[in-house]
């Protein structure tokens, strides 16, 4: 599971960074649960945005660093959100999908790749 957290500046400016910060501390050691940003959702008016991948869920709405330990028990199956999920328009939810499938794809690629250290002097 993928918790895709706005980075837009609308979200940001509503505490979306505080929740990040907040999801970062408690999935650290989570080994079931990915924590990624996404540029922006386009749902400004309902951030902070968050998403969950798969199975394609958006909410908003969140309160920031508060509502982090209920974003984190719904990521792993323990408690439905509260708030209404937010209603992406069809063509820009399957553009979003596509490109956080493309985002995952990416950083799994990244992650399975050996790190070799190397000095360029």
């Amino acid at each position: 599971m993928y918790v895709v957290v706005c980075r837009g500046p609308n979200c940001r400016a509503r505490g979306a960074l505080p929740l990040r910060k907040r999801l970062v501390r408690l999935l650290r050691h989570d080994p079931e649960v990915r924590l990624i940003g996404y540029s922006c959702f386009g749902e400004c008016d309902y951030g902070p945005n968050v998403a969950f991948f798969p199975p394609g869920e958006w909410y908003g709405g969140l309160s920031g660093p508060g509502d982090a330990e209920r974003v984190v028990r719904h990521a792993r199956g323990q408690e439905p959100m509260s708030q209404t999920p937010l209603r992406l328009p069809e063509v820009e939810r399957v553009q979003h999908e596509q490109n956080i499938q493309e985002l995952i794809r990416t950083l799994e690629a990244d992650r399975a790749r050996p790190r070799r250290w190397w000095w360029p002097f």
